[in-house]
């Protein structure tokens, strides 16, 4: 199988001939390098604010639990959705800034799903959870990068290096598997730790109704990102098809 989906690979390379030749040059690469430092830098000031500072617990939230700083809110990190995102970008960034070529199937899967959720994270947490209150230092460059700079640019990457040729709708599919573990280990294990990563999630303050309304407008917004990638890579394919 895995021969075949490399065979495959290598076939919509070939077709699409020297039409898509700058996705495979060094500029690149260089793209690809410029997101994983950035994501990478958001990630790492993630972990000193994890090391350093308290989780914070919204006004007016049904749930009352957290993290303290140290190793327990250090090793929640991963909780918080714009985390993930960040760090499936990184490392696939990472992957392609070393080798542009990568055909695994599991490689796109985690390419499509990061792109996607990173810019999901900047429109939902500035459209419905972003607080009044100023920033400042690490936190500051934290919202910055994480919530501002990597939604923009991760998807400008994508879109101008790709590399494109390799999504089909099973990529998709897959694609959806990642947030939606994410989900129900959020929704999961909330109970058992009295705590939510973001207040839409807040199942003790609004029910499983309230939430569920956000949670499927956000899936069904994923869905519609993930098949417009697919479409857009499908045309520049064809396009750059001699």
């Amino acid at each position: 199988m895995g021969e075949a989906v490399s065979a495959q690979a290598r076939l919509s390379d070939d077709a699409v001939g020297s039409g898509l030749a700058w996705q495979h040059g060094m500029a690149a690469r260089v793209a690809h390098a410029v997101v994983a430092l950035l994501s990478g830098a958001g990630l790492a000031s993630s972990a000193y604010l994890g090391w350093t500072v308290d989780s914070d617990l919204p006004d007016g939230v049904g749930y009352a639990g957290g993290f303290t700083a140290g190793w327990d809110h250090l090793v929640n990190q991963p909780a918080y959705f714009t985390v993930l995102s960040a760090l499936m970008v990184c490392l696939t960034s990472v992957m392609l800034a070393v080798r542009i070529r990568w055909d695994s199937q599991l490689f796109q899967v985690v390419r499509l799903s990061g792109v996607v959720c990173v810019i999901i994270t900047g429109v939902v947490f500035n459209l419905l959870l972003r607080g009044d209150g100023a920033l400042t230092g690490v936190r500051l460059f934290n919202d910055t990068v994480l919530h501002l700079l990597v939604p923009v640019l991760a998807p400008l990457v994508w879109l101008i290096f790709g590399p494109h040729g390799r999504l089909r709708p099973l990529v998709v599919g897959l694609s959806m598997v990642i947030p939606l573990t994410w989900l129900a280990v959020t929704l999961g294990r909330g109970p058992f730790l009295d705590w939510y990563p973001y207040t839409i999630l807040d199942v003790p303050g609004m029910g499983y109704p309230g939430v569920w309304t956000y949670v499927v407008s956000i899936l069904g917004v994923y869905l519609v990102l993930a098949l417009l990638m697919w479409a857009v890579d499908r045309g520049i394919t064809r396009w750059a098809r001699p």
